[in-house]
């Protein structure tokens, strides 16, 4: 429970950091709005600040240029109108028509309607007035926007490693389980319930991949992030490390209930050798190995400096050396009950690919050991 309190702690920190980025915006924005501009309530102005700062100064930027696009785009087919028909159903239809038309033109994506509600806004007041104010509200906030993004860009390499050691951390927890209930012969609610959380490492790779992406962008738009980009390629090469081996995890769960289905059918004759002490204790100290190693392997690729990744990638390949020598002395003693060797083969190239996957996947862990030092977000 305390490890569960102080993931949610770290990912809560994140969280606060931008709900106060947010509101201070918006503000700033009301304020210059309601300085500048001889009108009551200038709500738009921090409208468009919220709209457009975003997780990356590239998206800022991007959202920023579509919103006063669309909305410039939106009040000049207003003015247009007005100075041509009379307000009308009539001339509301052409209004909604010629807007979106112009919106899939410049292929404004996300703020296509943005035109057409700017458009039925001017035509509802009629004035040109009230059209400049409102271009004038959208590029406040579009400029006090951009100017958040510039002088406070928010947090997101760190949160990809976070997420990254959290994804290594919770396979490794599961197999470090799954070690600990061959202490005596499994039963199919234990296996069943392992097979349920190698599933379910699948939404951390889903959350892991969101983080991921808005490092990558963050760091490829941030001026002089050269160890930024270089960082954020290292953790997208873990990830795919990490998510072959839940992969494989989830079929090493499947494997062992497989082994306990015929064990717990058959106990005293198929299945009996299936479930031996010495092969429980071999395999749980071969899954115990590899839990350590996955661990180290998450927290070297995320080290804060190159002392501390080579000192994890030290540790890790013991962990793998050991955990190979487990997995070895397992295999000899399954050679003792030949008779099941296809589950026995599924077990040990399980175990070979998670070891192997591990070994072979360092090379994130040696950017890591390059790179000078964690770039500042």
């Amino acid at each position: 429970m305390t490890d569960r309190l102080r993931l949610l702690r770290r990912r809560a920190q994140p969280a606060a950091l931008t709900i106060a980025r947010l509101v201070i915006t918006a503000m700033v924005a009301y304020l210059i709005a309601d300085w500048l501009l001889p009108i009551s309530a200038p709500l738009l102005a921090p409208l468009t600040a919220l709209l457009v700062v975003q997780v990356s100064l590239y998206r800022t930027l991007r959202h920023a240029f579509e919103r006063v696009v669309s909305v410039t785009a939106g009040v000049l087919v207003a003015v247009v109108l007005v100075s041509v028909f009379p307000f009308s159903w009539l001339s509301l239809a052409i209004a909604i028509l010629a807007s979106l038309v112009i919106g899939y033109l410049l292929k404004l994506g996300d703020h296509l309607l943005e035109v057409p509600i700017s458009a039925m806004l001017i035509l509802q007041v009629g004035t040109d007035a009230a059209a400049a104010d409102r271009i004038v509200e959208t590029l406040i906030g579009a400029a006090v926007g951009l100017v958040a993004g510039l002088i406070a860009p928010p947090v997101r390499l760190r949160p990809a490693e976070e997420a990254i050691t959290d994804l290594g951390e919770s396979a490794a927890a599961l197999l470090d389980r799954m070690a600990d209930g061959l202490d005596t012969a499994p039963d199919d609610k234990v296996v069943a319930e392992w097979s349920r959380d190698a599933q379910n490492l699948g939404h951390e790779i889903q959350r892991v991949e969101k983080e991921l992406a808005a490092a990558s962008e963050a760091a490829h738009y941030r001026p002089r992030g050269g160890a930024g980009a270089e960082s954020s390629r290292a953790l997208r090469s873990a990830l795919e490390t990490l998510e072959r081996a839940t992969v494989i995890i989830r079929g090493l769960a499947a494997s062992i209930a497989d082994r306990t289905g015929l064990y717990l059918r058959d106990s005293a004759g198929l299945g009996a050798e299936m479930w031996e002490a010495d092969v429980r204790e071999k395999l749980a100290g071969t899954l115990h190995e590899l839990a350590s190693s996955t661990r180290d392997y998450a927290a070297a690729v995320t080290a804060p400096d190159r002392d501390r990744a080579a000192a994890l990638t030290i540790h890790l390949n013991e962990s793998l050396a050991e955990g190979r020598r487990q997995r070895d002395d397992l295999s000899w003693l399954l050679r003792e009950d030949p008779g099941h060797w296809p589950l026995h083969g599924e077990l040990l190239v399980h175990l070979d690919r998670l070891l192997d996957g591990l070994r072979d996947g360092q090379e994130p862990v040696r950017i890591r050991m390059v790179v000078p030092a964690r770039p500042k977000d």
